[in-house]
């Protein structure tokens, strides 16, 4: 008999973002029923400087196989932004439908990418990127002595520009400092060949990722797999998961 209980969210932030950003995403998911997680990256925050390239690959598949291997769940892997980048290197074996066959329970049964990086297999975030023709982010400075990155004052506009000035200011003082060693790494174990659903949103008005270089990043990696794939658009910035909660909710739990 299949199970009635709901999968988990595992939300996966993107660049600066801590668990804060996810609040108000978190409080409609459990609104309809849905179980969360929110990933807190160790290159985000105190441990910045000191965090190896592949720290948050490591803490979320941590996380992940003590949801699936410990407790069993089924899980909805939802990844923004730099989300991407740990979130497709972190699927490989966990994947609902390997499990099944292994006779297991629980397993990834979806994963969900939000105007994500999407990296072909040994590829940097910065290969990806100039793939991608995404422009340098004038949004981010880089401390080359300390090995890190930080928003700067531009970030409000770019991130947060479809909310009002007040609550752009407020999530944009929520940002912290990142690690930048990661973006010159290159992916492994990506899981665009894995037999698992897979999802793409894009944000029509993003001023991150402009909207042609999400779907530029999507095709490189689709292949001849393109029928794995539902693709959704909002009419929305960088982070919806802020300023048009409802339909982004909407959304991920249609699918």
């Amino acid at each position: 008999m299949a199970s009635t209980t709901k999968p988990t969210f595992v939300l996966v932030p993107g660049t600066f973002h801590t668990a804060a950003h996810a609040e108000l995403l978190v409080e409609a998911l459990h609104a309809k029923g849905y179980p969360t997680k929110v990933i807190s990256h160790p290159t985000i925050g105190p441990l910045a400087t000191t965090a190896p390239p592949d720290a948050d690959i490591t803490h979320l598949r941590q996380v992940l196989e003590d949801l699936i291997n410990d407790q069993q769940k089924e899980v909805i892997l939802f990844c923004h932004s730099y989300g991407g980048v740990p979130g497709c290197q972190s699927v490989h074996g966990l994947e609902r439908s390997a499990r099944a066959t292994a006779g297991l329970q629980g397993g990834i049964v979806k994963i969900i990418f939000l105007s994500a990086i999407l990296s072909r297999e040994g590829e940097s975030t910065l290969e990806t990127l100039a793939a991608a023709e995404i422009p340098q982010a004038e949004w981010m400075e880089i401390d080359m002595a300390t090995g890190t990155s930080c928003a700067n004052s531009k970030a409000t506009a770019i991130l947060f520009h479809d909310l009002p000035a007040d609550q752009a200011e407020h999530w944009a003082s929520k940002l912290e400092v990142m690690s930048a060693k990661m973006v010159a790494a290159p992916a492994s174990n990506v899981c665009w060949g894995t037999h698992v659903p897979k999802v793409s949103i894009f944000c029509k008005r993003d001023r991150v990722f402009p909207l042609s270089a999400q779907r530029r990043m999507l095709e490189r990696i689709q292949g001849d797999k393109r029928g794995d794939w539902e693709t959704y658009e909002l009419d929305c910035g960088h982070s919806p998961f802020l300023s048009h909660v409802e339909d982004l909710v909407q959304v991920l739990t249609k699918v």
